[in-house]
């Protein structure tokens, strides 16, 4: 899972833009991406439509992303072009608002989108990143991407002692002491870094990685359906708060002070 560059996180994100005229490669994941996917809005549907019926660049296989891939794509970071509407994303790519994923539709309707100009963090805390919309509605755009590999189909995690690691995003999740799995932001720091030999709270793309498009309650179990967990991303365009995110993929900014989930990796 890409991170932000200059954070020290694992992983930073790196774009090869130049390869391909339109498309973005990213190195980290893989994965081809339209450089500049357009801000149409499209029902769901017509969306998923839309990106396998292209034909780009001499490829075929174009479709809309899983959230987890869309997830990928979100820079902690914004691209300040405008320092009063900051766009999640690096640059490199002609992107911005919502875009459909391919995560699927709820029994009332409601499909699952990533926002990348994470619409009201410059003021308040009630901002997301992963939203839910109505499927039948122009919602979103739809951010074409394309992969050399197919999906993986094995099992995604596997459990050793106080470990989980996920083979997919290579990242080792760690339990926590139950006196330990609740706390302020500071509290969290600290849980995690006692826990040694690297380990740490994780990033916001990071955490919506393990928690989208629904948590793995076999390898996680006892994790409420309410709780938020804490991440490392703070947010620049409101000092003093950070990225939380639940289950199923809402986000929000909490303050330092807040009490969330401790979630650890490695």
């Amino acid at each position: 899972m890409p991170n932000s560059p200059g954070l020290g996180m694992p992983n930073p994100e790196s774009y090869d833009a130049t390869s391909i005229p339109g498309v973005v490669h990213d190195r980290v994941t893989g994965l081809d991406w339209l450089q500049d996917p357009g801000t149409e809005l499209y029902p769901r549907a017509d969306a998923l439509m839309r990106c396998s019926a292209l034909s780009f660049a001499g490829f075929d296989d174009w479709r809309v992303p899983e959230f987890i891939e869309l997830v990928s794509l979100f820079d902690v970071v914004p691209n300040d072009a405008d320092p009063l509407s900051p766009i999640y994303i690096a640059p490199t790519f002609k992107a911005e608002g919502r875009y459909w994923s391919t995560s699927a539709v709820t029994s009332d309707g409601l499909g699952r989108l990533l926002d990348f100009t994470a619409d009201g963090c410059l003021t308040v805390t009630s901002c997301s990143v992963g939203v839910a919309g109505k499927a039948s509605e122009a919602l979103g755009g739809a951010f074409c991407v394309r992969s050399i590999q197919p999906p993986a189909t094995a099992a995604r995690y596997q459990s050793t002692g106080g470990e989980v690691s996920d083979l997919r995003t290579g990242l080792i999740w760690l339990t926590v002491p139950s006196t330990a799995q609740t706390g302020g932001y500071d509290d969290a720091v600290s849980t995690c870094a006692s826990l040694g030999n690297g380990a740490r709270l994780p990033s916001i793309t990071e955490l919506l990685s393990l928690v989208v498009p629904i948590l793995d309650k076999k390898a996680f179990p006892g994790w409420p359906a309410d709780a938020f967990a804490w991440s490392s991303s703070g947010i620049f365009a409101n000092p003093g708060t950070f990225w939380v995110g639940a289950i199923g993929g809402a986000t929000r900014a909490d303050l330092s002070t807040a009490h969330n989930r401790v979630q650890c990796v490695r």
